[in-house]
Protein backbone atom coordinates (compact mmCIF):
# COMPACT_ATOMS: atom_id res chain seq x y z
CA UNK A 1 0.00 0.00 0.00
CA UNK A 2 1.31 3.41 -0.82
CA UNK A 3 1.55 6.65 1.61
CA UNK A 4 -1.47 8.10 -0.99
CA UNK A 5 -3.28 5.02 -0.60
CA UNK A 6 -2.74 4.99 3.67
CA UNK A 7 -4.17 8.57 3.97
CA UNK A 8 -7.32 7.69 1.97
CA UNK A 9 -8.39 4.45 2.84
CA UNK A 10 -10.54 3.94 5.93
CA UNK A 11 -10.31 1.08 8.60
CA UNK A 12 -13.60 -1.05 9.01
CA UNK A 13 -14.81 -0.49 12.83
CA UNK A 14 -14.78 -3.58 15.14
CA UNK A 15 -17.96 -3.74 17.51
CA UNK A 16 -16.81 -4.13 20.88
CA UNK A 17 -13.90 -1.25 20.95
CA UNK A 18 -13.69 2.10 21.24
CA UNK A 19 -13.12 4.15 18.12
CA UNK A 20 -10.03 5.78 19.47
CA UNK A 21 -8.57 2.80 20.01
CA UNK A 22 -9.06 1.33 16.68
CA UNK A 23 -7.26 4.67 14.96
CA UNK A 24 -4.48 4.09 17.50
CA UNK A 25 -4.31 0.70 16.59
CA UNK A 26 -4.22 1.37 12.85
CA UNK A 27 -1.21 3.48 13.21
CA UNK A 28 0.69 1.34 15.37
CA UNK A 29 0.42 -1.41 12.80
CA UNK A 30 1.36 1.04 10.12
CA UNK A 31 3.99 2.46 12.24
CA UNK A 32 5.83 -0.63 12.48
CA UNK A 33 5.60 -1.78 8.96
CA UNK A 34 7.47 1.44 8.32
CA UNK A 35 4.65 3.10 5.95
CA UNK A 36 5.85 6.47 7.41
CA UNK A 37 9.85 5.52 6.76
CA UNK A 38 10.36 8.16 4.05
CA UNK A 39 10.11 11.54 6.22
CA UNK A 40 9.41 9.75 9.78
CA UNK A 41 6.07 12.54 10.06
CA UNK A 42 2.62 11.47 10.00
CA UNK A 43 -0.33 13.36 7.92
CA UNK A 44 -1.74 15.88 10.23
CA UNK A 45 -5.06 16.01 11.95
CA UNK A 46 -7.25 17.77 9.68
CA UNK A 47 -5.70 14.59 6.90
CA UNK A 48 -6.45 11.78 9.68
CA UNK A 49 -9.49 12.94 10.72
CA UNK A 50 -10.87 13.40 7.72
CA UNK A 51 -9.55 10.07 5.95
CA UNK A 52 -10.74 8.15 9.93
CA UNK A 53 -14.10 10.68 9.46
CA UNK A 54 -14.17 11.18 13.17
CA UNK A 55 -13.43 14.67 15.14
CA UNK A 56 -10.48 15.96 16.55
CA UNK A 57 -10.87 14.87 19.73
CA UNK A 58 -11.43 11.63 19.02
CA UNK A 59 -8.10 11.03 16.83
CA UNK A 60 -6.61 13.32 19.80
CA UNK A 61 -7.31 10.41 22.13
CA UNK A 62 -5.83 8.36 19.42
CA UNK A 63 -2.79 10.34 19.43
CA UNK A 64 -2.13 10.54 23.02
CA UNK A 65 -2.56 6.98 23.24
CA UNK A 66 0.59 6.72 20.72
CA UNK A 67 2.57 9.27 22.57
CA UNK A 68 1.68 7.25 26.09
CA UNK A 69 2.81 3.91 24.26
CA UNK A 70 6.36 6.01 23.08
CA UNK A 71 5.49 5.63 19.27
CA UNK A 72 5.06 9.45 17.97
CA UNK A 73 6.09 12.53 19.35
CA UNK A 74 4.21 15.98 18.89
CA UNK A 75 6.44 18.92 18.17
CA UNK A 76 4.42 22.41 18.14
CA UNK A 77 4.49 24.49 15.41
CA UNK A 78 6.07 21.39 13.13
CA UNK A 79 3.42 17.75 13.31
CA UNK A 80 3.36 14.49 14.62
CA UNK A 81 6.22 12.16 13.79
CA UNK A 82 7.69 8.84 14.46
CA UNK A 83 9.62 8.36 17.88
CA UNK A 84 12.83 5.93 16.13
CA UNK A 85 13.65 3.59 18.92
CA UNK A 86 16.48 4.42 21.08
CA UNK A 87 20.22 3.59 20.24
CA UNK A 88 22.15 2.12 22.95
CA UNK A 89 25.61 3.88 23.58
CA UNK A 90 27.68 2.23 25.86
CA UNK A 91 29.76 4.36 28.17
CA UNK A 92 33.07 1.86 29.61
CA UNK A 93 36.66 1.94 29.89
CA UNK A 94 36.95 0.99 26.10
CA UNK A 95 34.23 3.59 24.89
CA UNK A 96 34.50 3.50 21.36
CA UNK A 97 31.95 4.96 18.71
CA UNK A 98 31.67 2.72 15.94
CA UNK A 99 31.55 -0.73 17.63
CA UNK A 100 28.97 1.09 19.83
CA UNK A 101 26.94 1.55 16.81
CA UNK A 102 28.17 -1.58 14.83
CA UNK A 103 26.98 -4.68 17.72
CA UNK A 104 23.84 -2.95 16.78
CA UNK A 105 23.66 -3.36 13.24
CA UNK A 106 23.59 0.32 12.68
CA UNK A 107 26.52 1.90 10.00
CA UNK A 108 28.99 4.20 11.95
CA UNK A 109 30.16 7.34 10.06
CA UNK A 110 32.01 11.05 10.81
CA UNK A 111 31.56 14.31 9.21
CA UNK A 112 34.53 16.53 9.70
CA UNK A 113 33.35 19.87 10.38
CA UNK A 114 36.20 22.05 12.13
CA UNK A 115 39.94 21.25 13.06
CA UNK A 116 42.76 23.77 14.29
CA UNK A 117 45.41 24.37 16.75
CA UNK A 118 44.75 27.00 19.33
CA UNK A 119 45.85 27.13 22.96
CA UNK A 120 43.86 25.18 25.27
CA UNK A 121 40.77 26.08 26.72
CA UNK A 122 40.88 26.17 30.48
CA UNK A 123 39.36 22.54 31.49
CA UNK A 124 40.96 20.99 28.46
CA UNK A 125 44.39 22.17 30.02
CA UNK A 126 43.36 21.00 33.07
CA UNK A 127 42.25 17.44 32.08
CA UNK A 128 45.26 17.05 29.84
CA UNK A 129 47.45 18.17 32.63
CA UNK A 130 49.07 21.12 30.30
CA UNK A 131 50.58 24.05 31.50
CA UNK A 132 48.73 27.55 31.16
CA UNK A 133 48.64 28.48 27.17
CA UNK A 134 50.04 24.97 25.82
CA UNK A 135 48.42 24.23 22.17
CA UNK A 136 45.54 21.68 21.47
CA UNK A 137 44.10 20.41 18.59
CA UNK A 138 40.65 20.56 18.12
CA UNK A 139 38.50 18.39 16.16
CA UNK A 140 34.75 19.08 15.76
CA UNK A 141 33.06 16.03 14.08
CA UNK A 142 29.18 15.13 13.29
CA UNK A 143 28.49 11.61 14.58
CA UNK A 144 25.96 9.53 12.24
CA UNK A 145 24.38 6.32 12.67
CA UNK A 146 22.92 4.71 9.26
CA UNK A 147 23.50 8.34 7.97
CA UNK A 148 20.95 10.25 10.58
CA UNK A 149 22.90 13.09 13.47
CA UNK A 150 23.14 11.35 16.80
CA UNK A 151 25.95 13.67 18.19
CA UNK A 152 28.00 16.56 18.06
CA UNK A 153 31.50 16.07 19.00
CA UNK A 154 34.64 18.12 20.17
CA UNK A 155 37.85 16.51 21.11
CA UNK A 156 41.04 18.24 22.23
CA UNK A 157 44.71 16.32 21.58
CA UNK A 158 47.77 18.00 22.75
CA UNK A 159 49.62 19.26 20.64
CA UNK A 160 53.38 18.85 21.05
CA UNK A 161 52.28 15.08 21.41
CA UNK A 162 50.77 14.38 18.45
CA UNK A 163 51.84 17.11 15.64
CA UNK A 164 50.51 16.14 12.26
CA UNK A 165 46.92 14.76 13.71
CA UNK A 166 44.60 17.71 11.76
CA UNK A 167 46.53 16.60 8.37
CA UNK A 168 46.13 13.13 8.55
CA UNK A 169 42.72 13.68 9.87
CA UNK A 170 42.26 15.31 6.81
CA UNK A 171 43.57 12.59 4.67
CA UNK A 172 40.50 10.52 6.02
CA UNK A 173 42.71 8.18 8.22
CA UNK A 174 40.87 6.64 11.34
CA UNK A 175 41.75 8.28 14.79
CA UNK A 176 42.87 4.95 16.19
CA UNK A 177 45.21 4.28 13.41
CA UNK A 178 46.25 7.89 13.94
CA UNK A 179 46.71 6.99 17.41
CA UNK A 180 49.07 4.03 16.75
CA UNK A 181 51.17 5.77 14.14
CA UNK A 182 52.13 8.46 17.13
CA UNK A 183 52.55 4.98 19.53
CA UNK A 184 48.93 4.74 21.58
CA UNK A 185 48.95 1.31 20.94
CA UNK A 186 45.82 0.87 22.97
CA UNK A 187 43.87 3.75 25.26
CA UNK A 188 40.86 3.32 28.04
CA UNK A 189 38.29 5.84 29.47
CA UNK A 190 39.14 7.63 32.89
CA UNK A 191 36.14 9.25 33.38
CA UNK A 192 32.57 9.85 31.89
CA UNK A 193 30.79 13.16 32.95
CA UNK A 194 26.87 13.06 31.97
CA UNK A 195 25.25 16.08 32.30
CA UNK A 196 21.77 17.81 29.97
CA UNK A 197 21.46 21.19 28.09
CA UNK A 198 19.43 22.96 25.40
CA UNK A 199 21.35 23.15 21.95
CA UNK A 200 21.94 26.85 20.86
CA UNK A 201 20.67 27.28 17.11
CA UNK A 202 23.60 25.82 15.19
CA UNK A 203 23.47 22.66 17.15
CA UNK A 204 19.91 22.07 16.35
CA UNK A 205 20.69 22.97 13.03
CA UNK A 206 23.27 19.86 12.58
CA UNK A 207 21.50 17.73 14.73
CA UNK A 208 18.34 18.41 12.93
CA UNK A 209 16.08 18.70 15.88
CA UNK A 210 14.33 21.56 17.44
CA UNK A 211 16.11 24.04 19.66
CA UNK A 212 13.72 23.48 22.39
CA UNK A 213 14.78 19.40 23.04
CA UNK A 214 17.05 18.92 25.54
CA UNK A 215 20.30 17.34 24.80
CA UNK A 216 22.75 14.44 26.85
CA UNK A 217 25.95 16.01 27.26
CA UNK A 218 29.27 13.70 28.03
CA UNK A 219 32.28 15.08 29.38
CA UNK A 220 35.11 12.36 28.80
CA UNK A 221 38.81 11.98 29.42
CA UNK A 222 40.75 9.53 27.28
CA UNK A 223 44.31 8.20 28.72
CA UNK A 224 46.76 5.38 27.44
CA UNK A 225 47.63 2.21 28.99
CA UNK A 226 50.60 4.62 31.43
CA UNK A 227 47.57 6.69 32.17
CA UNK A 228 48.77 9.61 30.82
CA UNK A 229 45.97 12.00 29.10
CA UNK A 230 45.88 11.89 25.64
CA UNK A 231 42.09 13.39 24.38
CA UNK A 232 39.57 15.49 26.68
CA UNK A 233 35.84 15.34 24.86
CA UNK A 234 32.30 16.24 24.06
CA UNK A 235 30.22 14.92 23.02
CA UNK A 236 26.12 16.53 22.64
CA UNK A 237 23.66 13.36 21.95
CA UNK A 238 20.26 14.10 20.95
CA UNK A 239 17.96 12.72 23.59
CA UNK A 240 15.22 11.42 21.49
CA UNK A 241 17.85 9.33 19.75
CA UNK A 242 20.56 7.97 21.96
CA UNK A 243 20.11 6.75 25.60
CA UNK A 244 23.60 6.22 27.57
CA UNK A 245 24.13 2.79 29.23
CA UNK A 246 26.91 3.01 32.00
CA UNK A 247 29.05 -0.17 32.35
CA UNK A 248 29.70 0.14 35.62
CA UNK A 249 32.27 -3.15 35.31
CA UNK A 250 34.34 -1.75 32.91
CA UNK A 251 33.95 -3.80 29.73
CA UNK A 252 31.32 -2.86 26.96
Amino acid sequence: MTFGQLITSTPGRRSGVSVWRQIADTLTTEIRDRAYADTGRLPGEIELSARFAVNRHTLRQAVAALQSEGLVRIEPGRGMFVQHELLDYALSRRTRFSENLLRQGLLPSKQLLTVREMPAPERAARELKLDKGAKVLMVETLDEANDAPIGLATAYYPALRFAGLLEMLAEGSRTTDILKHFGVQDYVREQSRITTQMPNDETARLLKQPSTRPLLCVECLDVDMDGTPIKYGETVFCGDRVQLVVNAGGEP
